[in-house]
């Protein structure tokens, strides 16, 4: 009954009541509509936790190169890599390269890497043998004192890093090795033929003691890309636009050197004229010595086919030594393999 009731009802509006009808309570009901979709899809304000800018990380110490993890870019992957694998594996591995190549940066993030797996790792400094002795039985948790509160000597603190390095899975990191004292380092070689494994930081580092008893990682220079990376970084970070040209001379002082990069920028941001650079990285110019060494031979050639008989001798003599000092070169091994 109610139901024929409400079709008469309708039957007796005219269309356009109809019409009107129909769009008024479409216009009452948006924007109850509207508001509840907005409230239910609306999510509540992420919470945005605060990063620290790389600028603070700079004053904070931390080098502005090479990446150690997190949101910074690692340059060098493949050596993180290679010596995190070696130090799980019960290894040891020395990492050699110049001054501000990246070195401690590059121990920073495998001792990152290790902690975050739940390793125990003592990251340590050259000291005194003995600062660095408790600073390692420090960062073990190993006590320093006897029972009646003495502190240990010397001798019973090694003893003790050996033991606690025999019994329990634990890393070594020794930053700036070859500034250690050598009997130190001895006691390092003496902890590697326990296998303990350990991972030093040097320069230049002689090919004695604990050096020549593991494996080392020469840094090489980074490539173009990621020096141009780094400046570009760091001219940001120092509020300063350098043009692709000022950048390409920049580069030139760095070298493949990322702390040469970063300086580079800070002397132009201080507007110092630097005119050389301290980089390690040369241009190899051995395509010219034998371009000279065939321009001697096509001289030769010239003398002989020109009947001058000095052009002749002087294209021949000089064409020999060339030839011969580029075997005499050629033979010889990289510096980076050189004994010291």
């Amino acid at each position: 009954m109610l139901a024929t009731g409400a079709i008469v009802a309708v039957n007796g509006l005219n269309p356009l009541s109809l019409i009107a009808l129909a769009i008024g309570g479409v216009l009452a009901i948006a924007p109850k509509l509207k508001l509840s979709s907005k409230n239910e899809t609306q999510d509540p304000a992420p919470l945005i936790e605060e990063i620290p800018t790389p600028e603070e990380k700079r004053l904070a110490g931390v080098p502005p190169v090479v990446a150690t993890s997190g949101e910074f870019k690692i340059y060098r992957q493949a050596e993180l890599n290679r010596t995190t694998a070696s130090l799980k594996a019960n290894g040891a591995i020395l990492i050699a390269g110049e001054d501000g190549s990246g070195k401690s940066v590059l121990a920073g993030a495998v001792v990152e890497n290790l902690q975050d797996e739940g390793y125990i790792v003592a990251f340590i400094e050259p000291a005194t043998p003995k600062q660095m002795l408790l600073e390692i039985a420090h960062q073990f948790d190993i006590p320093t004192e006897d029972l009646e509160g003495k502190s240990l000597t010397a001798d019973k603190l090694k003893r003790a890093i050996a033991t606690f390095l025999e019994e329990n899975t634990a890393f070594l990191v020794l930053d700036d090795a070859h500034c250690c004292d050598a009997k130190f380092r001895m006691w390092l070689k003496q902890l590697r033929r326990s296998d303990a494994p350990m991972l030093l930081l040097a320069t230049d580092p002689p090919r004695t003691d604990i050096f020549i008893n593991i494996p080392r990682i020469e840094l090489k220079p980074l490539p173009e890309y990621a020096i141009r990376e780094i400046m570009v970084i760091a001219a940001a970070e120092r509020a300063i636009a350098l043009k692709p040209s000022e950048l390409s001379k920049l580069q030139e002082r760095a070298g493949g050197n990322p702390m040469l990069a970063a300086r580079a920028v800070d002397e132009e941001y201080l507007g110092l004229d630097v005119e050389g650079a301290d980089h390690r990285r040369y241009f190899d110019i051995t395509p010219l010595i034998l371009l000279a060494g065939i321009a001697f031979v096509i001289m030769r050639f010239i003398g002989l086919g020109t009947g001058d008989q000095a052009l002749y001798i002087f294209g021949g003599i000089a064409a020999a030594v060339f030839l011969g000092l580029s075997r005499l070169l050629y033979n010889l091994p990289p510096e980076d393999r050189r004994i010291r």
